[in-house]
């Protein structure tokens, strides 16, 4: 079962002409999960946030019987459910990482677990290391890129996608998690890997953002690095992607934005 962090309780919910409030990303999260479950009175399409007559149909339909509306009882249920046989995805919780990011922003929660607030706590730690260590790191696209490295070191040599991967690295390291996480360029800790191999290949999100989480553009296909949560306005991110880096940038104020952002991705770094 998912966890009350991963799915956290952000009801009740119900239908506009009771009490409780009637919308909210939690109703477009529960819609899918639903969906994907097979429910008739949902096929898959682009959910709203509204808790309407589809939803609660949706609900009768997946705990007959139930209480109407979406209070504690169907919030434990539907942190179990999972994709029937037969149905794409199969096995897989029917609350996927988009409907939980979904329900976490409305809840105000930044992190899955413990274990991953650790480990966004070092990725936030080398950052802003190797941000106020920038006169010895030194722009360079070679591969494969060293990993273990300080970033205080006297000498360091990354670029923009290299850094993510050594601070994801780093922070493997410090937490205690090095069989647990994962690359977040999918190269196995290998030293290889670009923005577009395969740093770009993960769930698009938008606002609010959270650490680890990277923002991708157009030019020279550069990405950066969220290292405090937030909103476009608030969040703060690293960037290395020239030889006067790495830098700390926020999206309000960075040149390179909107015009050349193509979208944000969230790199599953414990899954």
């Amino acid at each position: 079962m998912l966890t009350a962090t991963q799915v956290p309780y952000t009801g009740p919910y119900g239908l506009p002409t009771g009490t409780n409030k009637s919308k909210g990303p939690t109703c477009e999260a529960l819609k899918r999960a639903l969906s994907r479950m097979g429910a008739p009175s949902l096929p898959w399409t682009d959910f709203d946030a509204h808790y309407n007559q589809r939803l609660e149909a949706a609900f009768d339909w997946f705990d007959p019987g139930g209480r109407n509306g979406y209070a504690k009882g169907r919030w434990e249920k539907i942190r179990g459910a999972r994709i029937p046989a037969g149905r794409p995805n199969a096995g897989d919780y029917a609350l996927d990482l988009y409907s939980r990011k979904l329900i976490q922003d409305e809840a105000g929660v930044m992190a899955d677990s413990d274990d991953e607030g650790v480990f966004f706590g070092f990725i936030t730690e080398f950052m802003r290391a190797a941000i106020r260590n920038e006169a010895n790191w030194h722009y360079s696209q070679t591969r494969p890129f060293a990993l273990d490295i300080n970033p205080s070191a006297n000498l360091v040599r990354s670029d923009c996608s290299a850094f993510g991967v050594q601070a994801a690295d780093y922070a493997r390291r410090k937490a205690g998690l090095m069989a647990q996480a994962q690359d977040p360029s999918k190269q196995g800790w290998s030293g290889y890997g670009n923005t577009d191999l395969f740093e770009d290949d993960w769930p698009k999100i938008g606002s609010p953002f959270r650490v680890g989480d990277a923002a991708h553009f157009h030019s020279e296909r550069h990405v950066i690095w969220c290292i405090k949560p937030g909103t476009i306005a608030t969040a703060e991110w690293a960037s290395n992607g020239r030889e006067a880096a790495p830098e700390l940038v926020t999206l309000g104020s960075y040149s390179r934005f909107p015009a050349e952002y193509m979208f944000t991705v969230r790199p599953e770094y414990l899954p």
